[in-house]
């Protein structure tokens, strides 16, 4: 009786630290869909800033020449 009691403890203990470890690790990839989206946005930004900076540098050398 005694060993069934803490085997079912154990199993139920276990299940609990599934459980727990399960939710953290759903909410964890959450976390890093929203993080990959806020990463590309921030890219998407500096490829603009990048265009606008080579247009900029091509219009300043236009300049220079004439």
């Amino acid at each position: 009786m005694k060993a069934t009691v803490k085997h079912l403890v154990k199993k139920v203990t276990l299940e609990l630290i599934y459980d727990v470890v399960d939710e953290r690790t759903k909410e964890l990839k959450e976390q890093m869909k929203e993080m990959r989206e806020d990463i590309k946005a921030v890219n998407t930004r500096i490829d603009q800033i990048h265009m606008r900076l080579d247009q900029i540098m091509h219009m300043l050398a236009d300049i220079k020449r004439q």
